[in-house]
């Protein structure tokens, strides 16, 4: 199980790790003060994400309960995002389904599917306090509802088909193990969970075995009559030359989301969440 650093270099936070109550508790509260101290605090929690060589951490994640997360989905510092109040307006139809893991789970061991919206509009307030509005895509609009998730106590377990969390249940009860206080919080809020969007996928989704059409060129030989006219066994009698005739050959791919039309599984192309986050 991957373990988390037990300190980190400038700061006092650590990470929350399932199942202490931050992780769960509801609501978060808004963020009003954009001042010096809050500064701080959001260019800490980039720190701590940085060096936990995550994507993304969430307030609850570093045992804050205030409505913020940062983030960057990149390589590039000129892609962090610090997200306050954020409301995620609309979801696209189309979902993508990717392995994700969490550092308060200890990411890879507790890694499995998650369906996620291809694009979502959001709104929020930025470090100095002003509204944006966008619309995001792709691996980017993972990361912001992976963490727009710990806003509302839910967990990328929560979302796993029952076979990846049977897979990660070893795991999560070794956390619960771990943890001594009487105020363990193992579940999401109820409304918070029915509220998800997408819904949780309720087996895990395998593509298609897809076809691939190969046509390869075969030589093949057509018997002609040439009888003893004109040519005898000249250029009319015996066997006519060769003729080639394109054959179509059917070669099976194995399963891999990269290759399938299917909407429900595609592949963003990035580095694997869960080994990223």
């Amino acid at each position: 199980m991957r373990l988390n650093p037990t300190s980190f270099q400038g700061t006092d936070f650590v990470i929350t790790e399932y199942p202490r109550p931050a992780l769960r508790r509801v609501p978060n509260e808004p963020i009003t003060e954009f001042d010096d101290a809050f500064e701080t605090m959001t260019q800490e929690m980039l720190m701590v994400m940085y060096e936990s060589k995550g994507v993304g951490l969430a307030a609850p994640q570093i045992g804050l309960n205030q409505n913020v997360f940062v983030y960057n989905p990149s390589d590039s510092k000129s892609m962090e995002r610090i997200v306050c109040n954020p409301k995620i307006t609309k979801y696209s139809d189309e979902v993508v389904v990717e392995q994700e893991g969490c550092l308060s789970l200890r990411s890879d061991e507790c890694a499995g599917q998650v369906a996620r919206c291809k694009w979502i509009e959001v709104e929020y307030m930025n470090e100095r306090g002003q509204k944006v509005i966008r619309r995001i895509k792709d691996f980017e609009a993972r990361v912001f509802q992976h963490e727009y998730d710990h806003l509302k106590g839910i967990l990328c377990v929560d979302r796993f088909p029952p076979e990846d969390r049977e897979a990660a249940q070893e795991n999560i009860n070794k956390l619960l193990g771990l943890y001594t206080e009487s105020d363990a919080a193992a579940d999401p809020d109820a409304e918070e969970f029915n509220n998800m969007v997408p819904r949780p996928l309720s087996a895990r989704y395998m593509p298609p075995l897809e076809v691939e059409e190969e046509e390869e060129e075969q030589e093949q030989q057509e018997g002609k009559s040439g009888g003893f006219g004109g040519g005898g066994f000249g250029t009319g009698g015996g066997k006519k030359a060769t003729k080639k005739k394109k054959e179509t050959k059917k070669k099976m791919k194995a399963r891999d989301g990269t290759r399938s039309d299917n909407p429900m599984f595609k592949k963003s192309g990035k580095t694997a969440f869960a080994n990223r986050k």
